[in-house]
């Protein structure tokens, strides 16, 4: 362990350096005024790894001073954290945060406790690198978006076959039942009916099929009609009244940026049913600078309680069709109900 001079004033080098020693996290003992007194090997490799300009490897110098200077959002924070710890503050402190190096950044995740005497604390700050992991779950996150917009364009082949091809062979079936009228038996009334009605029923399905794949409204009239399509008979069937703040002239956008917009709609409408308890609804779309802003506000119950519950799938797949656009989506408390903010970057129409 690397150590500066004093510090067996403080605490037993001994012990440190067997202990600091043997963590995989770069470690690091600071006191009181943000000075590093002390660090341990994989803090020194690191150092050496990554070509840092850091004079005894950091011992001596002021690592709260060190945060400041960086100036990022998340150095930032780990100052304010730090100082917030030496003063008495509840810990662990824990953040993430990208650390700017020359040739690009590595994100850290740090650690740090409070110990030593009262009126003498020292931090035990603990960094590790969590590159790997992050790049990982941003290609995870990537991949499943990729397969969504690929779920969707599949979706569109389907709908259309069940609609252009399928639906056309059934209906050319009933027509020609009816062609038997003329010279039907009457024992084979019953029959033709019966065939009918099961012609009809399929046709029935096949539509609604190919409409909950992919809406006839989305591809030939654009986003704000079928939004409006879809939630009047929404209201309609579930006994919810809806406000729609939509233009009568707003453009027709990205063949993708509509479907993950309207894809937004039917789930959020869906959890309004289903948990809010909310008698209305407002639906609000608009262009906002460069980008489209989609909103869906209820007046039920708002967010829940519990902040570490975990997302449901329809959430999670309404973030991942925004993130793949550079969107985002947002849920906030609207007091009463919830309010949530899908946002895509304005492509017009032809510009996927």
């Amino acid at each position: 362990m690397h150590t500066a001079k004093g510090i067996a004033d403080g605490f037993d080098p001994a012990f440190y350096e067997s202990a600091l020693d043997a963590l995989t996290a770069n470690v690091a003992v600071v006191d009181g005024r943000g000075k590093i007194l002390a660090v341990n090997e994989a803090w020194v490799q690191s150092v050496d790894l990554h070509d840092l300009e850091f004079k005894d490897y950091g011992v001596g110098c002021n690592y709260l001073a060190f945060c400041d200077r960086l100036g990022t959002p998340g150095a930032g924070t780990v100052a304010a954290g730090l100082r917030d710890l030496i003063a008495g503050g509840p810990g662990p402190f824990r953040h993430e945060y990208a650390l700017p190096l020359a040739i690009n950044a590595i994100w850290i995740k740090l650690s740090a406790v409070r110990v030593g005497r009262v009126n003498d604390p020292f931090l035990i700050v603990a960094h590790e690198d969590i590159s790997t992991q992050r790049r990982a779950e941003l290609g995870l996150r990537e991949a499943t978006a990729r397969l969504l917009h690929a779920e969707d364009t599949e979706r569109r082949r389907i709908a259309r076959e069940l609609h252009d091809s399928t639906a056309q062979y059934l209906a050319g079936a009933k027509l020609m039942l009816r062609s038997l009228d003329a010279k039907d038996p009457a024992g084979t009334t019953l029959l033709r009916d019966e065939v009918a009605d099961l012609l009809t029923s399929a046709l029935d399905e096949i539509r609604s099929f190919a409409y909950l794949l992919h809406p006839p409204a989305l591809e030939h009239l654009g986003l704000a009609a079928a939004i409006r399509q879809f939630a009047t008979g929404f209201s309609r069937r579930g006994d919810i009244a809806l406000t729609f703040e939509i233009s009568d002239d707003f453009p027709r956008l990205a063949h993708a940026t509509e479907i993950a917009l309207y894809r937004v709609v039917q789930e959020a409408l869906a959890n309004v049913h289903r948990h809010s308890g909310s008698e209305r609804a407002i639906v609000g779309l608009r262009i906002a600078g460069e980008m489209v802003l989609l909103t869906i506000r209820d007046f039920g119950s708002g967010l829940p309680p519990r902040r570490d519950a975990v997302p449901g799938v329809g959430l999670e797949g309404m973030r991942l069709r925004l993130e793949f656009l550079k969107g985002h989506l947002t849920l906030r408390n609207a007091e009463p109900g919830l309010a949530v903010e899908a946002w895509a970057p304005f492509l017009p129409e032809g510009q996927d």
